[in-house]
């Protein structure tokens, strides 16, 4: 008969079987994204360099946070397209409530408040309404871009608070820039709502059947007005974290983050279908879409080439995660 240890060991191995096989396209990805900056480096001699890195990390934090967003959107089988105006709306409101009023705090609640209703607006129409998300995030992405304009006059805004810039490049944890931090604590937070909440398993439940999970009593329609109050939620977080980077906010800030956030959702191997995705996966997924376009800049290649490779990777993306999702129905 196995002693304790013996049997302490079979079942660790176990466990460490099934956590690979649960994140083995995440893996994968990871390897990717490892390999494609070992060749960088090797061409181009910078790609590793602590500069390098710390750049790319500070610039993908913004679009990290809207990934998150995107990624429950896309679970639930939708998509939201308005990111990247919701992005330039709420970062111009704080713009202009921080310029009348000299209130950092206020600018920033402004910030969440605008951002949040766009989101709440987008999840009545989809879950009430039955309206199909694609059209009505398009219909809220033309919606906030006109108000944007509206609003500032079409012109960009210059922050003369210094302290904001703080909530981007500050220390809250000595010798940890805010950015990290944010990174840090909204991935860990979504892997724990996915992975270890009934919220979670709600959100699986609804992208892979939404019929059924009606029957089985899911809140099916609560959960996709918080779905993408969610990512309308964070879409405005990552606008404070790209002004308070910047100290400037232009009126077409968040064009084509949108693009960005769907290929990272799509790329960490979540699927349009619905049903599929993990945090870890989007974490990986924003890398390499910021890996590619660092990669395009290091190398000096034309900047216009970077909507053709996204297109591109996306569709490779969507491919892969339709081909996973077929497999796992037929399981």
């Amino acid at each position: 008969m196995p002693d304790t240890n013996t049997l302490e060991k079979l079942n660790l191995g176990e466990r460490g079987e099934k956590i690979l096989k649960s994140y083995k396209l995440e893996l994968g990805m990871a390897v990717i994204l490892v390999v494609l900056y070992i060749v960088l480096h090797f061409v181009t001699g910078t790609a590793l360099t602590k500069g390098n890195l710390l750049n790319v990390l500070q610039s993908s934090a913004p679009l990290l946070i809207m990934t998150m967003g995107q990624l429950v959107v896309v679970i639930t089988g939708g998509i939201d397209l308005s990111v990247g105006s919701i992005y330039s709306l709420s970062g111009m409101a704080c713009a202009l409530v921080m310029i009348s009023t000299e209130s950092i705090a206020a600018s920033v609640v402004t910030c969440l408040v605008v951002g949040t209703l766009c989101g709440v607006v987008n999840g009545l129409l989809v879950s009430k309404l039955r309206m199909a998300p694609f059209i009505v995030t398009l219909a809220m992405q033309g919606a906030a871009a006109s108000l944007t304009k509206i609003i500032a006059g079409g012109n960009s805004q210059t922050l003369t608070l210094t302290e904001f810039r703080y909530f981007n490049r500050g220390h809250i944890i000595p010798g940890v820039r805010n950015y990290m931090l944010y990174m840090v604590i909204i991935v860990v937070l979504m892997h724990f709502i996915l992975r270890k909440t009934t919220f979670g398993r709600w959100i699986y439940a609804t992208g892979s059947n939404e019929e059924a999970s009606r029957l089985v009593g899911i809140p099916v329609d609560k959960v996709k007005i918080s779905c993408y109050t969610i990512s309308a939620f964070l879409s405005s977080l990552a606008a404070l974290l790209g002004a308070s980077r910047l100290m400037t906010v232009e009126c077409i800030a968040g064009t084509g983050m949108e693009l960005d956030s769907i290929a990272a959702t799509c790329i960490g191997g979540a699927s349009l279908s619905g049903g599929l995705g993990t945090a870890l996966g989007a974490l990986i997924g924003t890398f390499l879409t910021k890996g590619i376009n660092n990669g395009i800049n290091l190398l000096g290649i034309n900047s216009f080439w970077t909507g053709t490779v996204t297109g591109i990777v996306i569709v490779i993306a969507v491919y892969v995660g339709y081909t996973a999702s077929k497999k796992k129905k037929r399981l």
